[in-house]
C-alpha cells in the first residue's frame, strides 16, 4: 500500500473493483485535509475515497457535503467482555474445502445491508462476487478460523474469528435464508465467544451496520454493549 500519511492506496480493492481506491486515515475533516485528499487524488489517479467520519463533529460533516461525498454506511461497533463459553449444543465446526461452494452461497445473499451495495458506481453483481471472495479468503487464512453450523447436514451459516493481540473480533457472519428464524445465529455467536475464550481472549469486538437492526439485537441479546458509531462516505473523483 502506498501512503501520502493522509491517504492510503488500497491495491486489493482496486484490483477487485477495476478502478483505483484508496482510504482516507483522518477521520475529521476541514477545508485543509479536503484539499489535501483532493489533490493527492488526483495525483494518484484516484477514483473512489473511501472515508470513515466521526459523527459528533460538525465540521467534518458540514466538510463532506460540500465535497459531495455520498453516504453509504453507519458503522456500529460493539464490544463484549468475559463472554466465557456459550457455546451451544447445536454442532458447529471449523470450515473444510467442501464447505465453500455453499459458504460463497450465503455469503452472496447476506450482505446486502454493507457499504458496497448503497453505492450505486458499484455494479450488484461485483458487489455480491466480494463477498463471496472474503467467505473464501477468510477460510483460506485471512480469518483465524471459520466457524460453521449446519442444517440437516449441510453448511447453514458461518462466522469469522480474528485474534487481534490480546483481544478477538468478529468478521463475517451470516445465516443462510432458508436456515433463519431458527437460532442459528446466536448459535454461531455463542461458538465464536466460546472459540475465543478457549484461547483465553475475553474481550471480544464485532462491527455491524446501522441500517442492520435485527443482528444488533442479536449481539445485544449476547451480551455485546454498543462502542462507537461511525460514519462510511464514498468520494468520487471520475466526473471531476
Amino acid at each position: 500500500m502506498s501512503s501520502s500519511g493522509l491517504c492510503t492506496f488500497l491495491p486489493w480493492d482496486s484490483d477487485f473493483f477495476g478502478v483505483r481506491i484508496a482510504r482516507l486515515d483522518v477521520h475529521r475533516l476541514d477545508d485543509r485535509v479536503v484539499s489535501s485528499a483532493s489533490e493527492w487524488c488526483r495525483q494518484q489517479r484516484i477514483a473512489c475515497l473511501y472515508v470513515l467520519s466521526d459523527p459528533d463533529d460538525s465540521e467534518t460533516t458540514l466538510s463532506l457535503e460540500r465535497w459531495n461525498a455520498h453516504m453509504t454506511d453507519i458503522r456500529v461497533t460493539l464490544q463484549a467482555s468475559g463472554l466465557g463459553d456459550r457455546g451451544a449444543r447445536t454442532p458447529v465446526r471449523k470450515s473444510n474445502a467442501a464447505d465453500l461452494p455453499e459458504l460463497r452461497n450465503i455469503a452472496r445473499d447476506s450482505h446486502r445491508d454493507g457499504r458496497f451495495f448503497f453505492d450505486p458506481r458499484f455494479s450488484r453483481e461485483r458487489c455480491e462476487s466480494f463477498y463471496e471472495t472474503w467467505i473464501a479468503r477468510s477460510h483460506e487464512g485471512f480469518a483465524d478460523a471459520v466457524l460453521v453450523a449446519e442444517l440437516n447436514g449441510d453448511p447453514a451459516g458461518y462466522v469469522t474469528c480474528h485474534v487481534d493481540g490480546d483481544s478477538g473480533r468478529i468478521g463475517l457472519f451470516a445465516v443462510g435464508a432458508t436456515a433463519r428464524g431458527q437460532g442459528l445465529g446466536k448459535v454461531l455467536v455463542g461458538s465464536a465467544a466460546a472459540w475465543f475464550a478457549g484461547r483465553g481472549i475475553e474481550k471480544v469486538s464485532v462491527v455491524t451496520q446501522g441500517r442492520n437492526t435485527s443482528a444488533q439485537r442479536l449481539y445485544a441479546r449476547c451480551g455485546f454493549e454498543l462502542l462507537s458509531v461511525s460514519i462510511w462516505y464514498h468520494k468520487w473523483f471520475v466526473d471531476e
